[in-house]
């Protein structure tokens, strides 16, 4: 089997971070969101991992090329034109089964029975309240009939959370050619869920594979509860510090400096930070990032960046600054 990651959308919705790193660069928990995906889908059965990528996005190929011990190729697409065009870059190194799973989807999700799978492929969905934000597969009988982005009326509510297992790939990518063939959709974007629509027009039997837990990475909010949610599985004990109180889960880097500070629950420290005379709740902070004197509470904070004095939720991009600027005398001009 082999596992395709699509990365090369720009993350918007999480900016101001993805103006200076993929969003899968994102660390949570201790590591970049794309080493929690691949802790998670790639073992001994998986051949091979592919990753799309956009030109500027350099960064990932050498942390992917580390965080995993199965092999793993980089497919470049030039433009942002959508899942669709980005999974058509694939087709040449292909072959066999494929498990497509986008960047911002972590779950609960196992693998163990794919090889055992006789439809032509499996299309994992979580049941929601609220269905009309969210693409969703229409059910009868046990296979898919239908899939519908955003209905107005709640004709299912079982969402799709953003992974696919095809047992062959070929019907996916002819379905995928004739996707391409039309004009785009939304954004001048071409969309997986369209090409799905044709599998299925053509007769594609596709089965659901309902989720216990889908957490999404998409915004800071939907970021800060995946964050949670890696916590509470990781069993990460920091190491003790003097004159710090740890209310776990927490990650807390070891070479990370704090001192007379309030950590937890739910606060990654990642490696080079420092937090002083602070007290942190559901907050990320990236390396080498620096609070002092600061209550807060459901924050993300950069690379590098310095917060101080800030009491409130934040949401500070890399090697930014939030608090006083200094009394300093101006330089001359």
């Amino acid at each position: 089997m082999q596992v395709v990651i699509p990365l090369a959308g720009l993350g918007t919705r999480m900016r101001p971070h993805t103006h200076s790193k993929a969003k899968p660069m994102l660390r949570l928990a201790g590591k970049p969101i794309l080493g929690h995906l691949l802790n998670w889908v790639v073992d001994d059965r998986v051949d091979e991992v592919i990753l799309i990528i956009s030109p500027h996005q350099r960064d990932v190929e050498p942390y992917a090329r580390t965080a995993t011990a199965q092999p793993v190729r980089m497919v470049i697409q030039d433009e942002p034109r959508g899942q669709a065009d980005a999974i058509a870059r694939v087709r040449d190194f292909v072959d066999g089964p494929l498990l497509i799973l986008f960047s911002d989807t972590l779950a609960d999700a196992t693998f163990d029975d794919l090889a055992d799978v006789r439809s032509d492929g499996l299309i994992y969905v979580k049941e929601i309240p609220d269905p009309s934000r969210m693409g969703i597969v229409v059910v009868r009988d046990g296979r898919i009939v239908e899939i519908v982005e955003k209905p107005k009326d709640a004709v299912s509510r079982l969402a799709t959370i953003g992974m696919y297992y095809f047992r062959t790939s070929g019907l996916l990518f002819e379905a995928i050619d004739t996707v391409l063939a039309a004009p785009p959709s939304l954004n001048n974007e071409y969309f997986i869920a369209d090409a799905i629509k044709v599998m299925l027009d053509r007769g594609a039997l596709l089965e659901p594979r309902p989720v216990g837990v889908w957490e999404d990475t998409g915004t800071p909010a939907y970021t800060l509860h995946a964050h949670r949610f890696l916590l509470d599985r990781s069993g990460v004990q920091p190491r003790p510090r003097p004159n710090v109180t740890v209310i776990p889960p927490v990650f807390i880097a070891d070479d990370a400096v704090v001192s007379e500070s309030v950590i937890g629950p739910y606060v990654t420290v990642e490696s080079g930070c420092r937090v002083e005379r602070s007290v942190l709740s559901d907050c990320i902070l990236d390396q080498a990032s620096v609070v002092r004197d600061s209550v807060l509470a459901h924050g993300l904070i950069g690379r590098r960046a310095i917060v101080t004095g800030a009491p409130a939720a934040v949401n500070v991009g890399d090697d930014s600054s939030l608090g006083p600027v200094g009394t300093e005398p101006l330089p001359s001009l």
